[in-house]
């Protein structure tokens, strides 16, 4: 049987919803989100050849989507962008994400 994940959603300042999963293993981000945020201009199906690790998490999107697999990426896969993004964007991104995301799991999951 197949876990299914439950997401949270956060604006990021760039107007866009970044969704997050909280793991056993640690915090990862929707890949199509963190792809939307750090690089607009390339097509996800473009970053898998360049061996991102990502990981596929099963998810409930909607009430009308049912289950569906999408890939997430966790802190370590979103620094290997640096390979391909300018590095300030994912040192920014990521710094973001630890001032405005993690606090929250930490409180929830303490």
């Amino acid at each position: 049987m197949t876990k299914v994940w439950q997401f949270w959603e956060f604006e990021h300042p760039s107007n866009n919803t970044v969704r997050v999963i909280a793991t056993p293993e640690g915090l990862e981000i929707f890949a199509k989100d963190v792809f939307q945020i750090l690089i607009p201009e390339l097509k996800q199906e473009k970053i898998i050849p360049l061996k991102i690790k990502s990981k596929k998490r099963s998810v409930v999107l909607n009430c009308n989507s049912g289950i569906v697999t999408i890939e997430t990426l966790n802190s370590l896969a979103i620094y290997n962008l640096t390979s391909i993004v300018e590095p300030v964007l994912v040192r920014q991104f990521m710094q973001w994400v630890r001032s405005k995301v993690m606090p929250i799991f930490q409180q929830e999951f303490i």
